[in-house]
């Protein structure tokens, strides 16, 4: 399985997990390709748009007008030796600028992968996101033969304990709504979270 494999497996799973407020979960969402070229170019003022894929976008109903909605950047270390822990953070931070309510960083580790293996890339990691204070939650897991994640990121502590898809989305909406977009009350970010709400098909 590669990662974006992964991340339409992802997509089945928290799609059928049963958590009422999740109303929808997009996939490999592509922000720039033809269909968004036009609307995102009113603010680009080129025809270069940056490219841009988020690997999963999920909406929960906050109330009959509000919902909110993480954007998740997704890496899969199949194998921790050709991978590098900073992996991710530039893609997660970028996400700031399209009127996401909140940036996750997602690293996510085969059953095989042995701990000291997954250590080595969520220390360095959570030191950089922690200690910068980068408005990022980070998760990192080891995905299971049976779907559930052990978590090692951000409570360590959690590792010996299998948490299935449902329990996942809770800990997902929790944690990064204690941890929003830093820019997202700005006029212009605003403007642009409409937009994606439109292109998403997501009630105003």
């Amino acid at each position: 399985m590669n990662e974006r494999e992964l991340v339409k497996k992802l997509k089945i799973l928290f799609e059928n997990a049963g958590y009422n407020e999740l109303v929808k979960v997009f996939a490999l969402t592509n922000l720039a390709t033809k269909r968004f070229h036009e609307l995102w170019q009113e603010w680009w003022k080129t025809k270069f748009l940056p490219k841009l894929e988020v690997d999963m976008i999920l909406v929960f109903r906050e109330s009959q007008k509000e919902v909110f909605m993480p954007a998740i950047e997704i890496k899969y270390f199949k194998d921790s030796s050709a991978r590098d822990f900073r992996e991710g953070i530039q893609q997660a931070l970028s996400f700031g600028i399209f009127g996401f309510d909140s940036l996750i960083l997602w690293h996510i580790f085969p059953e095989e992968a042995s701990k000291e293996e997954i250590e080595t890339i969520v220390k360095p990691c959570k030191e950089v996101v922690d200690g910068f204070r980068l408005p990022i939650t980070y998760f990192a897991t080891r995905l299971t033969k049976d779907n559930k994640f052990e978590l090692y990121a951000p409570w360590k502590w959690l590792s010996s304990v299998d948490v299935n898809p449902y329990q996942m989305i809770g800990y997902i909406k929790n944690e990064s709504m204690k941890k929003k977009n830093l820019r997202l009350w700005e006029e212009e970010i605003q403007k642009r979270r409409k937009l994606l709400k439109v292109l998403l098909k997501i009630p105003i």
